[in-house]
């Protein structure tokens, strides 16, 4: 009959509409609980990914590594390292480089002045804070009593720290008072 479906491929769409149970191996169990740290997690990883690359090019490329026959046992190794260098970086630059970006837009925030600004950017800011861990998140507290905000939710049941946003204004204040 056209149309219809038959008790075997009911029995399919069934089994496909389930969700699957998501099972986690431990290499993502530690990811998870490392959520407060993961810039410093990716930022490390960037800079030896890319150091790795640097080194290994320079070895094989600038210093002569695979001309010389006394490192001639170094050059599968360090092909291999290029490879994999390659590879981190190739999955763990862009991740890095939004973390960058999002803790740029925090600091262009916690430079602001104005109440008004800060609470029209106050989304973007907290998402930021949230991704970046606890230490943004206290300074984004911190900047949020300095200009009076209230402060919602669990998340900020932390101790705030000082914005920074007038660090160097300060310093160059004293020191022109007291010439």
């Amino acid at each position: 009959m056209k149309g219809t479906i038959s008790s075997c491929s009911f029995g399919i769409m069934i089994a496909m509409a389930r969700p699957r149970r998501n099972q986690v191996g431990p290499l993502r169990k530690w990811w998870n609980s490392q959520s407060e740290n993961h810039f410093q997690i990716i930022g490390i990883i960037s800079i030896i990914s890319i150091a790795t690359f640097l080194w290994t090019m320079a070895f094989l490329f600038i210093l002569g590594g695979t001309t010389d026959p006394d490192r001639d046992h170094l050059v599968p190794h360090h092909w291999l390292g290029l490879i994999i260098s390659i590879i981190i970086s190739f999955y763990v630059l862009p991740e890095f480089l939004y973390f960058l970006n999002q803790r740029q837009n925090l600091q262009d925030i916690l430079n602001l002045d104005s109440r008004s600004e800060v609470l029209k950017r106050r989304k973007e800011a907290e998402n930021a804070a949230d991704l970046l861990g606890s230490k943004y998140r206290a300074r984004l507290k911190g900047l949020y009593e300095e200009l009076g905000i209230k402060v919602k939710g669990k998340r900020f049941a932390i101790k705030s720290l000082p914005s920074k946003r007038n660090k160097f204004s300060n310093s160059s204040g004293e020191s022109e008072e007291e010439e």
